[in-house]
């Protein structure tokens, strides 16, 4: 992260480690559900999202293109439309 310095840093890694192994945990986490659960914690917002889990990837429904048809008046057609450059 910019603005931190590198003896911040490395006080914040032996912290880490410290009490990781004063808990018997690992020092590194692997399993993407956790992972992903801390950056919802932290309010941070993936990337990325990664690749479906294969027994969910059946469940994937198809996306369909709306029909095509009136526009129930959205776009309007008047005698107002000027192009951009004579509105300035």
């Amino acid at each position: 992260m910019p603005g931190l310095t590198d003896d911040f840093r490395a006080a914040a890694h032996e912290w880490a480690e410290r009490t990781a192994d004063a808990q018997g945990l690992p020092l590194r986490v692997t399993q993407a559900d956790v992972i992903r659960s801390v950056t919802v914690l932290l309010g941070v917002k993936p990337a990325r999202s990664g690749a479906p889990d294969r027994s969910k990837a059946g469940g994937i429904e198809a996306v369909v293109a709306a029909p095509g048809g009136a526009d129930n008046n959205v776009i309007e057609d008047g005698g107002d439309d000027q192009s951009l450059l004579s509105e300035l």
